[in-house]
């Protein structure tokens, strides 16, 4: 098969402008997890797969009752909205907002209600803030999240809520109004009330009107039903014919406020968009059927995926190969402005994906066959980072799938808010992302046809990473010359054992190829091998530069531990943001200082939705040793970890019952 034909075929076939009209459409439809909307929405997808010609496509459902437990996540409650709004009555008369007109201005979960309340403002809703007012029977203005305020509100006898962004959510657009949830669990469901979602101008209008000491009341009516009931997710598959139970998983989530035009009906119609180059390619015998089966998922962001594992690692012949997560995939360089970013598989999954996905994206960044007419004109503006948090692709490098999942999207100012539209979605940024995405994915799904390719993007990447890894020698050990006694002890202690980690990882991606793929250039593939094995030795000579420096006994007793999960899947991080944010007194972790807590809190915002911390989490193996997880975490990020800050953040693990010291 030649791989230039082939690449020409698939730019051919895949189209931008395509996936942006099924955009437009799936942005019309409100696609709260396990609600109609979001039925409806996958029913679109469906249909359109039918077209095609699929004949795999199978709409799956699973318990969603706010009690039933997949792994240690509670499923959502099914939520439905007919309508609602919310009226100024006094000191004015005047709509504030309407479902029909803004649908995001209803707060998703929001109980029904018909009611005329008096408004009284509570700042960020803080424990003091409760305290401080009278808001019995009356709905809280507040720039807080509703659903962290669940407690606060029963307990001191609220009613309801108005949340508004902060100043910096809304910094250059006063009128934006963001995505809010109450979430209700099975435990919790009887404190809950409603919300609604205004933009930070209404709310400023507001609380100018109580500070004049003005009494402000509003009529809020919301007609909804909140109830036990089933989630949907869409699953198809293009069937392998040699290795079918090897399956590499593409997946984007479908849920979501209308509109959502970025977040995410881009990844949704893309998927698809990707999904028909790959199938109309084998129907015009163009690409042979893939030897590796590939996996279509359209899911509820989490809470879809988390069944759906649960339910494929039971069987003993699934064996996935790795995970493309599509997660705002559209962004417009011009009216949204950020690149488009590839977060690349956790430091704890080495394998040729990172490199053959650099690959993909050196083959189709200035080829003009990329650009739609009616799309972005110019140059693509990309970039590659560490590991990320903050969707699906999470739950898949996790136990117990352990694959490399990495995802694509872009940062966008307009995510989670009502102004996440249509006209921000571009037509060429999606057919490059999915280009990069089918090319990735074609490349890997035979076992012969491109080793060669798949071997040489190693090498490339091989050769990137070990430039990356001396200039962070280099730059840790001059940053830590003149630190403190101990600080310094610890980092050359680090940089000691980098080398053999660096390398292991290398021969274990290398190794991945070898296992996957065959016809290899066996001149080139032991080019590459001595390659690995003489950057070691290179790696001696330049240990012998970092000064043996002892470390406190009780410090490298410390390190030596091994930390044991204890609990069962993907870990549900928001047990440890909980006890982040919460000011309730009583769940705070004991013997914690608020040093401790805010260089935890550094720490998580150092990377792209937590990335940093599921890297830690991801490394606890019931093997590894604290020193371990500092050494590759410190490879992963390419600086030194901040050992006391690591140490913090395993003692608040223990701390909430989620580890143990072996």
């Amino acid at each position: 098969m030649n791989f230039k034909d082939l690449l020409n075929s698939i730019m051919n076939e895949l189209s931008g402008e395509r996936a942006k009209k099924i955009v437009g459409l799936l942005s019309t439809y409100h696609r709260i997890q396990a609600s109609s909307g979001s039925l409806s929405a996958i029913k679109v997808i469906q249909k359109e797969l039918k077209a095609i010609g699929d004949q795999n496509c199978k709409i799956i459902e699973y318990i969603a009752d706010g009690k039933k437990r997949y792994y240690d996540w509670n499923t959502p409650i099914p939520w439905e909205i007919n309508d609602g709004f919310l009226k100024l009555i006094k000191p004015e008369e005047k709509i504030l907002c309407r479902f029909t007109e803004t649908p995001v201005s209803i707060a998703t979960h929001s109980k029904s209600v018909d009611i005329i309340a008096e408004i009284v403002d509570i700042g960020e809703g803080k424990v003091k803030d409760f305290e401080e007012k009278d808001v019995k029977g009356k709905i809280v203005l507040t720039s807080g999240a509703p659903r962290s305020l669940i407690e606060r509100m029963y307990k001191h006898g609220a009613i309801g809520i108005l949340g508004y962004p902060t100043e910096q959510r809304a910094a250059g657009c006063a009128q934006l109004i963001q995505y809010l949830g109450i979430w209700p669990n099975a435990e919790n469901i009887d404190k809950t009330s409603f919300g609604f979602s205004l933009s930070r101008k209404q709310a400023l209008e507001l609380l100018n009107h109580l500070k004049k000491g003005k009494k402000v009341e509003v009529h809020a009516k919301i007609d909804a039903k909140l109830e036990p009931g089933k989630m949907q997710i869409l699953s198809t598959k293009i069937e392998g014919t040699k290795i079918p139970e090897e399956e590499i998983i593409l997946i984007a989530h479908i849920c979501h406020p209308s509109p959502s035009a970025n977040d995410n009906a881009s990844g949704s119609a893309l998927l698809l968009e990707v999904f028909r180059t790959i199938f109309e390619l084998i129907k015009q015998s163009k690409l042979p059927q893939p030897e590796r089966s590939l996996r279509f998922l359209w899911v509820p962001e989490f809470s879809g995926s988390l069944p759906w594992i649960e339910e494929q690692s039971k069987k003993e012949t699934w064996k996935p190969q790795f995970c493309i997560n599509l997660d705002m995939v559209g962004e417009h360089p011009a009216i949204v402005g950020e690149p488009f970013t590839v977060h690349q598989s956790s430091i704890t999954t080495p394998f040729y994906l990172n490199d053959v996905i650099n690959y993909a994206v050196t083959m189709i960044k200035d080829n003009e066959k990329a650009i739609e007419q009616g799309g972005w004109q110019h140059p693509w503006n990309y970039r590659f980072k560490s590991f990320s948090g903050g969707s699906d692709h999470v739950l898949f490098n996790d136990e117990p799938t352990r694959i490399p999942a990495v995802m694509f999207g872009h940062s966008d100012q307009f995510w989670h808010t009502n102004l996440d539209t249509i006209e921000k979605v571009d037509a060429t940024e999606l057919k490059r992302v999915g280009l990069v995405t089918t090319i990735s994915t074609v490349l890997s799904a035979y076992t012969a046809e491109f080793s060669t390719i798949i071997l040489n993007s190693f090498i490339l990447g091989h050769l990137t990473r070990k430039g990356q890894f001396l200039e962070m020698i280099t730059t840790e050990f001059e940053k830590y010359a003149n630190n403190e006694e101990q600080e310094q002890k610890l980092a050359y202690y680090i940089m000691q054992h980098l080398g053999q980690a660096f390398i292991s990882n290398e021969k274990i991606a290398l190794n991945s190829i070898k296992v996957s793929f065959g016809k290899f250039d066996k001149n080139l593939l032991k080019l590459i091998e001595d390659d690995i094995e003489s950057f070691l030795a290179k790696f001696e000579t330049i240990k012998q530069k970092i000064p043996l420096m002892k470390i406190s006994e009780k410090l490298e007793q410390e390190l030596m531990k091994i930390p044991i999960r204890k609990w069962n899947g993907p870990i549900d991080a928001s047990h440890i943001y909980r006890v982040l944010s919460d000011e309730e007194k009583e769940l705070k972790p004991p013997n914690f200082e608020m040093s401790q807590i805010e260089r935890i809190k550094s720490f998580i915002r150092s990377s792209s939705f937590g990335g940093t911390i599921h890297e830690i989490i991801n490394l606890i193996n019931g093997k590894r040793t604290i020193s371990d997880l500092l050494i590759y975490h410190s490879l992963s990020s390419r600086k030194i970890s901040q050992c006391s800050t690591v140490l913090d953040f395993l003692k608040l693990m223990k701390l909430k019952n989620l580890i143990e010291f072996n």
